[in-house]
């Protein structure tokens, strides 16, 4: 079998693992094209919405943004004060604090926008449940529209527009997180003029549904896709600022880079307590601004990484050796409420298990929760949600507020309902592997294929594969401890650098090795290097 002829082989079997059956699928997912974004006014309530918002720009009356403080809120609110703008309205926006308000609407922010001369209030990534709030702004004049993408609790009053794919059918906007349902807005605004929207509208889009995780098929993909490839040539002075930092090295823009990289940086002003500086930097037009702005928020991203480890090493202490709950649950004064999300993410992704991190208040604890697939977490407090005094989130993400007399109570019904699921929570999924090949199989063919295969990230992963009884040729550990491992691997005829992360005290054996990775493209210093993303590592189980 011929080189060429084992690569498609192994393209189709990738397609195939990604749910592609048809030629015609296949293409149109290879080739994600802005004409697969699906007409925005089949979302509910958005003809509505768009009405009224053409009929404030028109009666010049000024329009709130009304955002949230992680990045999925903070780029929809960008984009849409870009798009209202644009579009010669008036446009201002709010972002609460996290030790504030916290999320969603809230009737003193709402008293004081209108004080300020708003009567129409759109929020992104939010609102949903927020029936009070909004029969609120009614009585003071304030019409409100909400974009959101979280689920909608059932029997609640309705506002003026509810632009939700929670309450489309026929899976129309499934997957599109809070920036994506803004973007469908400013879609729908912009179908209505003559303008076509600028670049700089969808590379916001897809940083929010990057840092939201959403699916990484149908609109997603097309917005993520279409919003590398302008980030990559953004000329947005916010944007090129903080690429200039955060993506210093150049070479292709990928969700890994803005996972990794771009994301943290924009998250660490909202997860310090106020998130404007980095509203300020997506927002900024004067090159010497953004930079200035970019820098701040580079700075704040160094403090929040010294606040995540303290946190993580307060959590270890309190975890402690002994036999692991259903749930990990870790609480301490000291947590700042910002760092809670990233600290139960580390907990639950090292251990396999739902893990919730509490920050203790005077009279409230505020907590965030990650839990993996085998948890629906959303599920388990709802069953104690009328002890919340605020929660949301989906199955794998939540967060909630709660009265320090009624926090034991809570703790303890997680656990039961974590124990209830019925499933080991600490198990984790194994390690799947799209297919076994030989170093033979990494030729250019296949490398090429790999890249129009993304973007990657939630429900279209980077490929896995496995390859056997290889010859480690050189062994070095890198990083505090020794924590990571740089390995150069041969099968005798071909030889690869590997780098595994977390995998430096991995057992390698005195033998041959198997070896399960994912293929990484590297930059640095302006040379760009092909090289395999190790997941795990282990001795053969025989030799050839």
């Amino acid at each position: 079998m011929t080189a060429s002829s084992r690569s498609g082989q192994l393209g189709a079997r990738l397609l195939h693992n990604r749910g592609m059956r048809a030629s015609e699928e296949a293409l149109t997912f290879l080739q994600p094209d802005l004409n697969q974004l699906g007409d925005p006014f089949d979302l509910p309530d958005m003809e509505a919405a768009v009405d009224r918002v053409f009929r404030a720009i028109g009666n010049q009356e000024k329009i709130a943004v009304y955002g949230d403080f992680d990045v999925d809120g903070l780029s929809a609110t960008a984009l849409l004060l870009h798009a209202i703008r644009d579009l010669s309205g008036t446009a201002v926006a709010h972002i609460p604090g996290r030790d504030g308000s916290g999320h969603g609407l809230d009737n003193n922010a709402l008293t004081r926008l209108n004080a300020d001369g708003v009567t129409l209030v759109i929020t992104v990534d939010t609102g949903s449940n927020d029936a009070d709030q909004i029969r609120f702004a009614e009585t003071i004049g304030v019409d409100v529209i909400v974009t959101d993408h979280h689920i909608v609790e059932p029997g609640l009053r309705r506002p003026l527009a509810l632009v939700n794919p929670h309450m489309a059918s026929d899976g129309v906007g499934e997957g599109l997180t809070g920036a994506g349902v803004a973007f469908k807005l400013a879609q729908a605004l912009y179908s209505r003029t003559d303008l076509n929207w600028p670049g700089h509208v969808i590379a916001l889009a897809a940083l929010g549904t990057v840092a939201d995780v959403g699916p990484l098929k149908g609109e997603n993909r097309v917005i993520v896709s279409e919003g590398l490839r302008q980030l990559q040539s953004t000329s947005h002075a916010g944007l090129t600022a903080l690429l200039k930092l955060a993506h210093p090295n150049g070479g292709d823009l990928d969700t890994e880079a803005l996972s990794f990289n771009v994301i943290p940086r924009l998250n660490a002003p909202g997860r310090l307590g106020a998130a404007v500086p980095s509203l300020n930097l997506l927002t900024a037009n004067d090159p010497g601004e953004a930079m200035t702005l970019a820098r701040q928020v580079d700075d704040m991203n160094t403090e929040r990484r010294r606040l995540s480890q303290e946190a993580w090493d307060v959590a270890r202490l309190e975890l402690g050796n002994g036999p692991m709950q259903p749930a990990l649950i870790v609480k301490s004064a000291r947590f700042k409420s910002g760092i809670l999300g990233p600290l139960a993410g580390r907990l639950s992704g090292e251990h396999g298990r739902p893990a919730i991190a509490i920050a203790l208040g005077e009279t409230h604890a505020r907590a965030s929760a990650r839990s993996p697939e085998s948890v629906d977490i959303h599920a388990v407090l709802s069953a104690v949600s009328d002890r919340f005094d605020q929660w949301g989130g989906h199955a794998r993400a939540a967060g909630f507020t709660v009265a320090n007399e009624h926090l034991d109570e809570v703790m303890d019904a997680i656990q039961g309902g974590v124990a209830a699921a019925g499933k080991d929570p600490g198990a984790g999924p194994p390690l799947r592997a799209d297919a076994e090949i030989g170093f033979s199989d990494l030729g250019a063919s296949t490398w090429d294929f790999i890249k129009v295969l993304g973007p990657y990230g939630e429900a279209n992963p980077a490929p896995v594969f496995v390859t056997r009884n290889l010859n480690p040729v050189q062994i070095r550990t890198m990083g505090a401890g020794g924590r990571h491992l740089r390995i150069v691997l041969s099968d005798d005829r071909e030889t690869w650098d590997a780098i595994g992360f977390g995998l430096g005290k991995a057992p390698l054996g005195d033998g041959a090795i198997d070896a399960i990775y994912s293929l990484r493209t590297n930059t640095w210093r302006g040379r760009t290097k092909q090289e395999l993303h190790l997941l795990d590592i282990r001795p053969s189980a025989y030799e050839l």
